[in-house]
C-alpha cells in the first residue's frame, strides 16, 4: 500500500486544523504506511501538484510530510528528477522556485504505484485542506539565503498586491533555523502581525487594507 505525507506558502493554521491532521496521522492509512519507493515518491508529488497546482519547494514539504500522508524521502532529488524527466515544469515568481504539472505528467499519475480509490480519498480531504491554507497564505513571503560566512539571512514579509504590510529581516545561524523560521512564518504570519501591531499602536484599531 502506498501511503503520502503532507508537504511547506498562507493562512493561519488554526487549532481546529491542527486537530483534524493530529487524527488524520493515526488512520489505518497511514498506520500501514511503508517505506517509499521511487516511483511512489515521484507519484506522491506528482498527485500532490495535481490536486494543489503550482507549488514551491516549502508548500509541496508541507503537502508530502507535515500531515503524515508520506514516509520522509530526498524532496529536492525527486523534483530534480522529474523536472529532468519532463512529468514538472520548474519556474520563478515572487515566493521563489515554483513547480507545476507538464503536458506528460498522466504518465505518473497513472501509474501501477498509484493507491486506491478508498485511500485517495482521505489523501484529497487533506489537500484541499491545504490548499485553502495556501490560498490564504498567498501574499505571506518567506525566504532565506544561504551563505558561507556562518550566518544565514532570512527576509520575512506580507503583500497586500505590490503593498507591503510588514517587512522583517533575520539574521540566524545555520539553514536548518532558517528553514524551521520560514515554515513558520507561512504558518504564523497574520497572527504576528497582530502582536507586533498591538505592542507598537497603542492602543490603535489594526489596520485594514481591504478597502
Amino acid at each position: 500500500m502506498m501511503s503520502f505525507g503532507l508537504l511547506a506558502t498562507g493562512a493561519v493554521v488554526s487549532k481546529n486544523t491542527l486537530g483534524i491532521i493530529s487524527e488524520a496521522v493515526t488512520t489505518p492509512l497511514l498506520q500501514l504506511s511503508c517505506k517509499l519507493s521511487a516511483e511512489q515518491s515521484r507519484f506522491s508529488i506528482t498527485y500532490a501538484v495535481s490536486r494543489i497546482d503550482a507549488m514551491t519547494p516549502l508548500q509541496l514539504e508541507r503537502c508530502l510530510f507535515e500531515t503524515g500522508i508520506s514516509e520522509p524521502f530526498n524532496l529536492n532529488a525527486g523534483l530534480a528528477g522529474l523536472v529532468e524527466q519532463g512529468l514538472l515544469t520548474q519556474s520563478v515568481s515572487a515566493n521563489g522556485l515554483v513547480y507545476k504539472l507538464s503536458d506528460t505528467s498522466d504518465t505518473i499519475l497513472n501509474s501501477d504505484s498509484r493507491p486506491g480509490a478508498g485511500c485517495l480519498a482521505e489523501i484529497d480531504a487533506l489537500l484541499d485542506s491545504l490548499k485553502a491554507q495556501f490560498e490564504a497564505e498567498k501574499d505571506y513571503i518567506a525566504q532565506y539565503t544561504e551563505s558561507s560566512t556562518g550566518v544565514v539571512p532570512v527576509f520575512l514579509s506580507i503583500r497586500d498586491g505590490a503593498r507591503i504590510l510588514l517587512n522583517v529581516n533575520l539574521i540566524v545561524p545555520d539553514v536548518a533555523t532558517a528553514r524551521i523560521v520560514t515554515r513558520n512564518w507561512m504558518k504564523n504570519a497574520h497572527q504576528t502581525h497582530q502582536t507586533v501591531w498591538k505592542s507598537i499602536g497603542e492602543g490603535l484599531p489594526f489596520p485594514d487594507w481591504k478597502s
